[in-house]
């Protein structure tokens, strides 16, 4: 059966305001809920937020809203946007499934992966422990630094510098207590001593009054007043180091953290963003020291794709042999699109038995061998998916 995975705002968005009359189930509990407020939220993600009731209390915070309509199955991928309010959740992905009387209409039809193949990676943490900067990390440093600063400048982020770093080389007390901790860290305000502390950050209470009064003293004598530290893992979720956001300004010198720091637009749209750009990273790291690349098979059909040309669902016929393959491992497979072959390289997300003894894949993409491929990947599913749920 094929699903279709949207992901655009506004798709999202016009979805759940047509469900704001429909009774869905949490997926975990089966307890019903109705949505109310659906809302198109300008923040980094471009989020849309709906606010959930329910006529008894609630048993748990739900991860995914079911429902079924005339002739679709509809699943709302969700999270939360605050967590002192459960009713408050963030649509992230919608997932459409055509019911058996629809199939038909509404099946993605004759798409192939070609040259589907998996390599192993070499142990990031141990690499970076052993040889520490070497010349691909430091151009990978280099770019993403510059990249990030970017984008957050154009959300209204006020950005002295992006640091890049990794904890094998942490020397002072601050750096060696997040390592121990693997918690995020965040100064608002160094002149007004004002820190962060909900969420899981780091409490600086944990430290000497004396080494953060010094500490203080040094950001303030660098023009620096709100500086966050926000940690990063390897596909084997073990830390490897951290992104350092450095502003002249209180609350990186942008109005919502300053006004409201646990609203829409506030640290959480910020943490999730973080969050992506930290895996996005990580999987740069880790393909380049990928090795042993394997052809897996010659050709084999696509299941499913999301709306954002991000996320591909494969399925590989009986006898693949990949059961022992480690969730994370770096995947490349070739699709055309008009008819013209490029050749993406992704990350494995999932690995799932399916009818009759295959095997469905499911990889996130990372980048292309062709500039255009993942803008073209994007606009491609979207007509795809436009066209079988319309």
């Amino acid at each position: 059966m094929k699903k279709y995975r949207l992901t655009d705002q506004r798709t999202l968005l016009g979805i759940v305001s047509k469900l704001t009359a429909t009774v869905l189930q949490d997926r975990d509990t089966n307890q019903k809920f109705t949505l109310t407020s659906p809302v198109a939220v300008n923040d980094i993600l471009k989020s849309v937020h709906i606010t959930i009731e329910t006529t008894e209390p609630m048993l748990s915070k739900p991860k995914s809203l079911v429902c079924v309509l005339k002739e679709n199955r509809v699943e709302l991928r969700v999270k939360p946007v605050n967590p002192y309010q459960d009713d408050l959740l963030q649509v992230y992905e919608i997932l459409i499934e055509p019911l058996e009387r629809s199939a038909k209409r509404a099946a993605i039809e004759d798409i192939s992966a070609y040259e589907l193949q998996m390599a192993q990676t070499a142990d990031l943490g141990t690499v970076i422990s052993i040889y520490g900067k070497t010349s691909i990390i430091n151009q990978a440093l280099n770019q993403w630094q510059v990249h990030l600063e970017q984008v957050l400048t154009n959300f209204g982020y006020f950005i002295k510098k992006i640091q890049i770093g990794f904890y094998y080389a942490a020397d002072t007390q601050l750096m060696e207590a997040l390592a121990t901790s693997k918690a995020p860290y965040y100064v608002r305000d160094a002149n007004r001593r004002i820190f962060y502390t909900d969420r899981g950050f780091y409490s600086p209470k944990k430290l000497s009054e004396i080494y953060v009064r010094s500490y203080l003293d040094s950001l303030l004598l660098n023009n620096t007043k709100s500086t966050l530290i926000f940690p990063f893992f390897s596909n084997g979720k073990v830390l490897l180091g951290y992104f350092e956001i450095i502003s002249n300004l209180p609350d990186l010198g942008n109005s919502s953290l300053q006004s409201d720091i646990e609203g829409p637009e506030g640290i959480g749209p910020l943490l999730l963003f973080l969050d992506q750009k930290a895996e996005e990273f990580v999987f740069q790291l880790e393909f380049a020291y990928a090795k042993d690349w394997e052809t897996i098979i010659r050709t084999t059909p696509v299941r499913d794709i999301s709306q954002d040309g991000r996320g591909i669902g494969i399925t590989l016929p009986k006898g693949s042999n990949i059961e022992s393959r480690p969730i994370g491992s770096p995947v490349s497979f070739q699709l055309k699109i008009n008819s013209s072959p490029y050749t993406f390289f992704g990350s494995l997300r999932s690995l799932k038995k399916g009818e009759n003894d295959t095997t469905n894949i499911g990889v996130q993409i990372f980048q292309c061998d062709k500039v255009e491929g993942l803008s073209l990947l994007s606009s491609y599913a979207s007509n795809l998916i436009g066209e079988a749920v319309s």
